[in-house]
């Protein structure tokens, strides 16, 4: 991990820049060199606020090379309350110290000589910072380099619950009618005819009562249940796949183009 002295910033335009807790900020869009030339200030730029530029010292960075990330020793919080400037826009004095005064109640502390430097541009020294960035800006110039940047639409995915399905088993009753087969007992009384000689020979007494009980039986039916298992119900989850269009709305960059035509004076001659 190089920090900002043994490391070239300018070469870092657009990397990624992560707080203390390693929480993606922004990219680094810009940087504010002081007199000497050396980086003073970086510009992040972050979603939080259109156009702006969270302004932090260069000399409280560290620059991780292979994996091209640079790292604040400040959280996510500190950074979104810290001072902002437009990409456009010098640094100046005032500006300067509100800066350093910021970051100095955070429990930052700088260099001595760095410390002193808001001092002596407010005490009316001219101020040389300038503004380094990946675009060439300037009147006069032969070329310019607007850079054009566009949204893209990134969808995700989360499992949220949709419904369910609830088993409850139930009772239900039903009649039932199953034929079955019922024996019964009945009397049968047959007379038979006795002749004179077969009627003095039963004997017996004649002219007596005589009570004859005989049972009778008959069949019933007897009910019974069982239980056993009918069938199983079985209830499982499957996943089904579904393709759906999302829309949302995107914004992106473009430039609009202004001719300016200067027209000359025709010259007129006057002859005497």
């Amino acid at each position: 991990m190089k920090t900002y002295y043994d490391s070239n910033l300018e070469q870092l335009i657009d990397h990624e820049v992560y707080d203390m807790q390693d929480n993606r900020l922004g990219k680094l869009a810009c940087l504010w060199t002081d007199r000497t030339g050396q980086p003073a200030f970086l510009g992040i730029k972050t979603t939080w606020f259109f156009g702006k530029n969270h302004l932090v010292p260069a000399q409280a960075v560290q620059v991780n090379e292979a994996t091209h990330r640079i790292r604040l020793p400040f959280t996510e919080e500190d950074i979104k309350n810290a001072p902002t400037v437009d990409e456009d826009m010098q640094v100046d004095p005032a500006t300067e110290r509100r800066i350093y005064e910021y970051y100095r109640g955070l429990g930052t502390n700088f260099p001595e000589e760095q410390a002193s430097f808001p001092q002596a541009e407010a005490a009316g020294t001219e101020s040389e910072s300038r503004l380094e960035t990946g675009e060439r800006r300037g009147a006069g110039r032969e070329e310019t380099t607007i850079p054009l940047r566009e949204e893209r639409l990134n969808v995700g995915k989360r499992e949220v619950e949709a419904g369910g399905v609830r088993l409850r088993k139930i009772i239900r009753t039903e009649t039932v009618n199953q034929p079955v087969e019922l024996k019964h007992e009945e009397i049968v009384v047959e007379r038979t005819p006795k002749t004179s000689a077969q009627a003095e020979a039963s004997g017996g007494r004649a002219f007596e009562e005589e009570d004859v009980y005989i049972p009778l039986r008959r069949e019933e039916p007897v009910m019974e249940k069982e239980s056993r298992v009918r069938e199983e119900v079985r209830a499982r989850k499957q996943t089904q796949t579904e393709r759906r269009d999302v829309s949302g709305t995107v914004r992106r960059e473009d430039i609009e183009i202004e001719r300016e035509h200067q027209e000359k004076d025709e010259e007129h001659h006057v002859n005497p």
